[in-house]
């Protein structure tokens, strides 16, 4: 059983002077058939009636048909003229498509603004589809169209031509396309599209605008400004850990220091191997809102598939687009990502003292895991000497500021050698 499309669209071309055919047998049959094309697209007596503009008097009395242009403007009986001087060489070598794309009635007027309808037809959907037909450069296509209401159910008439060569195929030079009908592929991304415009107010809007919401919130996890930032867990020795040695791996790696990292430039597999450890334990192991947070995150990118399947189902279309969700999902990756080895790198280029006390946790922590931080680093400290207890202290203390002030040594000898460029400049 099949659902009523909401969206009926229909195909038929009158070809080019080179492929004619048994329904167009002349020049004169393709000439006639175009030139009457854009006054029966223009008849008065098929305007659509309650348009602000046949209120307004507007249509007729300033010459404005009722026709639109790529520009998404009521074109003048003047412009109607001229565009039928350069058909009138288009159809020399260009195909003209035709289609008609209709509505069940009352659906149309009652689900949109008309008029913003027509424009995000002109300067948006037109365009979209005719690349995904496989037009190269929209400025090298002609098309228009118009809105008829002569009948129960309203419906646009569309046409269109290539000024010049503009279709791509299968990667040689640009042609004419000579085929004739288009493919059931190309017509069901038109419904999709146009369908879509008309519903996204009162369900896809929303849900998108809820979704954003979302990878913000998500995103503050991640953002060491932020009091959610998950990375900097100190009672979370195992994260704590596979930071500090991925800080060390990409401290080997890098070359340029002051530049900021972005993982998707990173060619070591075993950085981005341990990048993904971390993020999968932060998102999938770790106990923390974050993952509430991006459950709810996924079960809004689900509603917005569900959205889409519908709308595909509805027009009887079985292949449904879902590149917006995998960018969605691209998106928050590559943040995710990016802020793990920036954090683990920045927090490698000087250590403290927590951090040397965090090794030894660690160590410890993996001997016997019933232990607790507190109870390691107790036990490491005390001694039943207090002189030894705190020359453990003094130690720790002691080795950090050694290894950091040899790292600002380092650095004040570095920028020595720039000084007297420097100072000849």
């Amino acid at each position: 059983m099949t659902n009523t499309p909401k969206v009926v669209v229909v195909n038929k071309f009158t070809p080019s002077y080179r492929n004619l055919n048994y329904n167009y047998p002349s020049q004169k049959a393709v000439y006639n058939s175009t030139m009457n094309m854009f006054d029966y697209f223009a008849d008065v007596k098929k305007k659509a009636f309650f348009m602000l503009d046949y209120f307004q008097g507007k249509i007729g009395k300033d010459k404005e048909m009722n026709i639109m242009f790529e520009n998404g403007e009521y074109a003048t009986q003047e412009q109607i003229e001229q565009r039928k001087k350069q058909y009138a060489k288009y159809i020399e070598n260009s195909n003209i498509d035709k289609l008609v794309i209709s509505f069940p009635e009352g659906y149309l007027e009652q689900s949109v603004d008309i008029q913003k309808f027509e424009k995000a037809l002109a300067k948006h959907i037109i365009p979209m589809f005719l690349k995904k037909c496989g037009y190269a450069d929209i400025k090298n296509m002609s098309y228009q169209f118009a809105l008829h209401t002569d009948q129960d159910n309203l419906h646009f008439h569309l046409s269109f031509a290539e000024k010049k060569p503009n279709y791509k195929s299968y990667g040689k030079k640009l042609q004419y396309r000579n085929a004739g009908l288009l493919s059931q592929k190309e017509l069901a991304f038109l419904k999709n599209e146009v369908e879509h415009y008309i519903e996204k107010e009162k369900v896809f809007t929303p849900l998108l605008t809820k979704t954003n919401k979302e990878i913000e919130e998500l995103k503050k996890y991640f953002n060491p400004k932020d009091k959610n930032f998950l990375l900097k867990d100190k009672e979370d020795i195992l994260l704590e850990e596979k930071i500090v040695k991925l800080g060390e791996m990409i401290s080997e790696k890098r070359v340029y220091e002051e530049q900021k990292i972005k993982y998707n430039s990173i060619k070591d597999k075993e950085i981005k191997k341990l990048t993904n450890e971390i993020k999968k334990y932060l998102f999938l192991t770790k106990e923390s809102e974050l993952k509430e947070d991006y459950k709810n995150f996924k079960s809004s990118l689900n509603e917005i598939n569900n959205y889409f399947i519908k709308i595909a189902e509805s027009n009887n279309i079985k292949e449904v687009d879902n590149s917006l969700i995998k960018s969605k999902e691209k998106y928050l990756n590559n943040y995710v990502l990016n802020a793990i080895v920036n954090h683990a790198y920045y927090k490698n280029k000087k250590i403290t003292e927590n951090d040397v006390i965090q090794e030894i946790v660690y160590k410890e922590y993996k001997r016997s895991k019933s232990k607790s931080k507190l109870s390691i680093v107790t036990n490491y400290l005390s001694n039943a000497s207090r002189n030894l207890q705190f020359k453990n202290r003094y130690q720790i203390r002691q080795a950090v500021k050694n290894i950091n002030d040899e790292l600002e040594d380092a650095q004040r000898d570095f920028e020595k050698l720039f000084q007297s460029d420097k100072e000849y400049s």
